[in-house]
C-alpha cells in the first residue's frame, strides 16, 4: 500500500493493517465489537513535534512510521505538520516493511517468537491486555489476511493517492 498523508499541529491518526473484526461478550453475555487498534499493526501517523505520545514508549516507538510501541521509525525523516509525508506499507508472507518519504524505516516478521516476544514488552502484552496479545499474536487470523483501517483521534489527517496492490502468497 503507497499513500501520502499530513497532519495537524499536534496531530495523531495511524494506519493499520492485517486488522480482523472481532465481537466478543461482557459478563451479562452481551455481545460488542472490539477496536481496531487490539487486533492490528499500527503505522503511526504523528506530528512528533508537537503531539505528546511522541515522547512516550521506548526509543521513539511511537514517532510517525513506527509500529506503534514496538519499533521505532529509523531514521526518522517525517515532514512537519501541515506538509505531505509518503507512505509504502508492505506486507508479504510475514515480512512487513515501513517506508517514509521514500525511504525504509523498519523491517520486521510476524508470526515468528521475535513478534511474540515484541508484544510481550509492549502495552500489548498478555499481562497487560490479554486479549490484544492473543489477536495481535495471530495478526491477519488463520488466512493471514486482514483490513486496512485508518484511525480518527480527533485530529485533522489528511490521506491522499491511496494504492493497494494485492501480492500473490
Amino acid at each position: 500500500m503507497e499513500l501520502e498523508w499530513k497532519i495537524s499541529e499536534g496531530g495523531n491518526s495511524g494506519i493499520f493493517y492485517l486488522a480482523q473484526e472481532v465481537k466478543t461478550k461482557n459478563e451479562e453475555g452481551v455481545e460488542r465489537w472490539e477496536p481496531i487498534y487490539i487486533s492490528s499493526p499500527e503505522y503511526q501517523v504523528l506530528d512528533n513535534a508537537n503531539h505528546p505520545d511522541s515522547f512516550l514508549g521506548v526509543n521513539g516507538n511511537r514517532k510517525s512510521a513506527s509500529l506503534y510501541d514496538m519499533i521505532p521509525a529509523n531514521p526518522q525523516n517525517q515532514n512537519p505538520f501541515g506538509e505531505w509525508n509518503k507512505c509504502k506499507i508492505m506486507v508479504y508472507q510475514g515480512t512487513i516493511v515501513h517506508y517514509q518519504n521514500d525511504e525504509n524505516v523498519l523491517e520486521y516478521h510476524m508470526w515468528t517468537p521475535q513478534w511474540t516476544d515484541m508484544l510481550q514488552a509492549s502495552k500489548f502484552s498478555q499481562e497487560k491486555w490479554p486479549l490484544a496479545f492473543e489477536l495481535l499474536n495471530n495478526c491477519g487470523g488463520d488466512e493471514h489476511e486482514g483490513y486496512i483501517g485508518f484511525q480518527d483521534h480527533g485530529n485533522d489527517v489528511w490521506y491522499r493517492n491511496i494504492r493497494v496492490k494485492v501480492l500473490d502468497k
